[in-house]
């Protein structure tokens, strides 16, 4: 008789491999016959607090449109209409708590095979910073952070936009934006 002692291991391989095929839901894993990449030249690191009246936003924003046979040909079916903007606030300075998720509508049309630029356009909105963690930074609620101990937190903010061909193919694509809230003070400015 021959003992397999990896036999138990096996259902655990076989989980590593399909959550490692479930990564990031990028366009070029679509049936879309395009793919698309994001631009972002502008997009934002630094948020003081104490001056941000409005949500945040993108100054300039470019997606673009691939074709992903090699031929490059696509045709007005191809057209991209995403029209769902999820924004998944992580944190990335050690804490546990991030500002909750955003789920926005918003219609955006990008041409097969071209590119469409948003200027200013929005990715979080300024009623989080008074919401938990980031309410903490503020003056009146003790300027710091309870779980790292500092004036800022770090957030890296991930956004996925979805929508479908003009063809109905569903297609998405995601880009991070990692940013540092802070509430400037004589005793706090980590710009």
């Amino acid at each position: 008789m021959t003992s397999n002692r990896f036999a138990p291991l096996v259902p655990v391989a076989l989980l590593a491999i399909f959550v490692a095929g479930c990564g990031n839901n990028h366009s070029s894993d679509s049936t879309a016959p395009v793919e698309l990449s994001i631009n972002c030249p502008q997009c934002p690191a630094f948020v003081d607090m104490s001056t941000q009246v409005d949500d945040l936003r993108i100054p300039t924003l470019t997606i673009n449109s691939h074709a992903k046979s090699p031929t490059g040909l696509v045709g007005g079916q191809d057209d991209v209409i995403l029209d769902l903007w999820v924004v998944t606030p992580q944190r990335s300075d050690g804490g546990t708590v991030a500002s909750p998720q955003w789920r926005v509508s918003n219609t955006v049309d990008v041409p097969a095979g071209g590119t469409t630029t948003l200027s200013n356009y929005e990715i979080f909105p300024v009623n989080y910073l008074s919401q938990p963690p980031l309410a903490q930074l503020f003056p009146q609620n003790g300027g710091v952070d309870k779980e790292t101990g500092n004036c800022n937190i770090r957030q890296t903010l991930h956004i996925e936009i979805f929508g479908k061909t003009v063809s109905g193919k569903p297609i998405s694509v995601a880009f991070d934006d990692a940013i540092n809230f802070y509430y400037a003070t004589p005793t706090c400015n980590t710009r």
